[in-house]
């Protein structure tokens, strides 16, 4: 990690400090921290500074089991309709978060108004792409899992694709 990097990345943990989002280091630089989601519970999401940028990411769901035209589709209109955050995929197909922030807009309330936004477009669109991408009944109802669920996702980090 630059110095640059390092200094951003600092003030990155002041600002989530000053939050009271009990920040975890990550091993290689950046942090960690869970959000509540109505509708998914907790809600993983990996920050990472760069020279310039800081890029924060969160798992999303896995990968579609079906109409995976129909989840992409509607995940890439919801993009249009969205401030900061745009959904992506992996390598594996399982779909993503991401946002990133300029150094000169960080500070603990625009990390707040993200956080923020991340919550709301999880909420907004959760139930949605899981019925559209699994084989969920309409007769069940959708709800957050029970506290202590693991909120990275599959492979249990934080994720921030993109920054190996």
């Amino acid at each position: 990690m630059s110095s640059n990097a390092t200094l951003l990345n600092a003030r990155v943990g002041e600002c989530l400090s000053d939050m009271e989002l009990s920040p975890a280091a990550r091993l290689g630089g950046g942090w960690s921290v869970e959000l509540p989601s109505l509708k998914r519970g907790a809600v993983g999401v990996g920050l990472l500074a760069r020279e310039r940028t800081v890029r924060l990411a969160t798992f999303f769901m896995r990968a579609p089991d079906r109409d995976h035209v129909s989840v992409y589709r509607r995940l890439l209109e919801r993009n249009l309709q969205m401030t900061y955050w745009r959904f992506g995929i992996d390598a594996d197909g399982d779909l993503f978060l991401a946002a990133h922030l300029d150094d000169d807009q960080l500070s603990a309330a625009s990390l707040d108004a993200v956080l923020g936004l991340l919550v709301t477009y999880i909420d907004e669109s959760y139930e949605t792409i899981l019925r559209l991408g699994f084989d969920v009944p309409a007769h069940i109802r959708v709800v957050a899992p029970p506290l202590g669920h693991d909120a990275w996702g599959p492979r249990g980090d934080a994720p921030v694709p993109g920054d190996a």
